[in-house]
């Protein structure tokens, strides 16, 4: 039987199927997708069947993808019978929003005194993004931006096991994201604002006044 991919080395929102590595990863990145963008709500029924017929690909791939989704607490699975999306609890977010917490801050205090990088440019390009997904009131664009902008925080550590563990989490906090901003689309300026203070305090070392705001900026709604 053929190992299991590790997800988090691909996973990437809307993923252009004529270039994706695996049918594995076409069927992850498809679903994964519809369930962060809200295409596929929590409670949501679907089948192996389904899926490999709406992406012409065979059940074996889709079998792999829908357990890679199970891992990250997207999908429960039941055989024979299919998986369902899960629903985001309230227990479940916040200890979710604690683990990017320890992880982001982490990550800022390893990379802090370090010297220059790349990340300031790369955080700078992205607030662009977010500034016009917002102005443009396109949640997705804005939650696929919101998470690269964290993402690209992270990887400035320069320790992949962080980077690992932070993207296994990839999903599940861009579904967050979909959920608040569809729910008060005014959390659009808020966040884009403190990602530009977020990004100032990375630029100035100041990994303690990263992480203060980075709390407020996770659990303020």
């Amino acid at each position: 039987m053929a190992s299991t991919p590790h997800i988090s080395r691909y996973w990437s929102w809307h993923p252009d199927s004529t270039s994706a590595k695996t049918a594995v990863e076409r069927v992850y990145g498809s679903v994964s997708a519809e369930i962060v963008d809200g295409g596929l709500p929590g409670g949501t029924l679907i089948t192996e069947g389904e899926m490999a017929e709406r992406l012409s690909v065979s059940r074996t791939p889709v079998r792999e993808a829908f357990l890679l989704l199970e891992s990250q607490g997207l999908l429960r699975l039941f055989p024979k019978k299919g998986a369902v999306v899960t629903t985001p609890n309230p227990a479940e977010t916040a200890q979710l929003l604690q683990a990017r917490i320890m992880l982001e801050s982490r990550a800022v205090e390893l990379q802090t005194g370090t010297g220059p990088s790349a990340t300031s440019g790369d955080l700078a390009t992205l607030l662009d993004i977010q500034r016009d997904a917002a102005a443009r009131l396109d949640v997705p664009a804005f939650a696929r931006a919101d998470h690269q902008f964290h993402a690209r925080v992270v990887a400035g550590s320069g320790n992949p096991i962080i980077d690992d563990f932070y993207a296994q989490l990839g999903p599940r906090l861009a579904r967050l994201t979909c959920l608040t901003v569809r729910a008060n689309t005014a959390e659009l300026q808020r966040f884009v604002a403190e990602h530009a203070q977020l990004a100032e305090l990375l630029a100035a070392a100041d990994h303690r006044g990263y992480e203060a705001l980075l709390q407020r900026h996770v659990t303020a709604n």
